[in-house]
């Protein structure tokens, strides 16, 4: 802490050592005459480069929250300069007289000739224009860097969200079930047990491919959603159904987050309840908007799971990585939707 205050007071200590050696060399000329009027324009120099700056933190404070939220930002840069500007010669006058009042002890206000004046004003102009333009330029490169920032912990949250996605479609359980099903149908339904073996296999082909998770083909992820809702239909039998309709120039013409719609479905199964009297339905179609829609009669469970947000933030995770809308939840009737974007190929 006390080195960067030492830091700071060294670096308005040179500014306003320049800004006083510049002033020596346009009115007096070679060489400079250090006295004490020089030591007096030094430290005032200092202590009203400081002030500026200090003033130009809490207006640009504005001007990035500005920044962020329009599109044409060049009038927007020239408004603010202009604010500095005004801003800045109102300080240096009040400066000015109460600087001098307290060195000299009283009020004595004498304006330079008109060149000097000139001089002084375009002078100051061109001063503040610096920092302004210095000051911009850090807290641009200080949003960028931000912006950046987010950018990988976005990342950084999508891969572990890809993982945790792949252990829960690997996870022991899950198998256990698959590989009783085909125990229990070899013998007495082979051709069950083939088809079924034939799903697992392609599923699990698909867990284990899925790497960057980028956007694929609406076909190939309804391939591979088909694959999953077959596999539960056959663990639940009459207890699930599922649909899935959507035309043909979608699933060719249009792409979706890669093994997006699997946590989406798990949901599904997971918090509703089902049997024999009152199925559980799951359809996947398209709706008016062009999106995907996949929606089930909403029969909740009693009990509800903890876990219940886990899926739902991996999905968020992952759109929020690939820069597109989110999937979006709501009721319909006594349909419980889910809406999923599309990007044309």
């Amino acid at each position: 802490m006390i080195k960067k205050m030492i830091y700071h007071i060294l670096f308005y200590i040179t500014l306003g050592f320049i800004v006083s050696m510049l002033q020596q060399l346009v009115f007096q000329g070679f060489p400079f005459k250090i006295d004490y009027f020089f030591w007096e324009e030094w430290l005032g120099a200092s202590l009203y480069i400081f002030l500026f700056i200090q003033l130009q933190r809490r207006v640009l404070k504005s001007f990035i929250a500005e920044f962020k939220q329009r599109e044409k930002t060049i009038p927007m840069i020239m408004k603010y300069f202009m604010v500095m500007q005004m801003l800045g010669f109102v300080l240096l006058m009040t400066y000015s007289v109460v600087l001098t009042s307290i060195i000299r002890g009283t009020i004595s206000i004498k304006l330079k000739d008109i060149l000097q004046l000139r001089f002084i004003f375009v002078y100051f102009f061109f001063i503040h224009a610096v920092i302004y333009i210095t000051g911009v330029a850090l807290r641009l490169y200080k949003m960028y860097n931000n912006e950046k920032d987010a950018k990988h912990h976005a990342e950084k949250s999508f891969l572990s969200a890809q993982l945790q996605m792949l252990r829960q479609q690997l996870n022991p359980h899950f198998l256990f079930n698959n590989l009783n099903i085909i125990t229990s149908t070899i013998h007495n339904n082979p051709k069950l047990a083939y088809d079924f073996t034939k799903s697992m296999a392609s599923f699990y082909r698909k867990v284990l491919e899925t790497e960057n998770a980028g956007w694929v083909t609406v076909k190939d992820e309804l391939k591979t959603i088909q694959s999953y809702l077959y596999m539960l239909s056959v663990r639940f039998e009459d207890k699930l159904i599922f649909t899935i309709d959507v035309p043909e120039v979608i699933q060719a013409g249009f792409s979706v987050p890669d093994f997006i719609l699997q946590p989406i479905v798990e949901n599904v199964v997971k918090h509703n309840s089902s049997s024999k009297a009152n199925p559980l339905h799951i359809v996947i179609t398209t709706n008016e908007t062009g999106s995907l829609l996949i929606k089930n009669n909403y029969q909740p469970k009693e009990i509800r799971n903890d876990s219940i947000g886990i899926g739902w933030f991996n999905i968020e995770s992952r759109y929020k990585y690939l820069n597109a809308k989110a999937p979006v939840k709501y009721m319909k009737d006594d349909w419980f939707c889910v809406e999923v974007s599309l990007i044309k190929n």
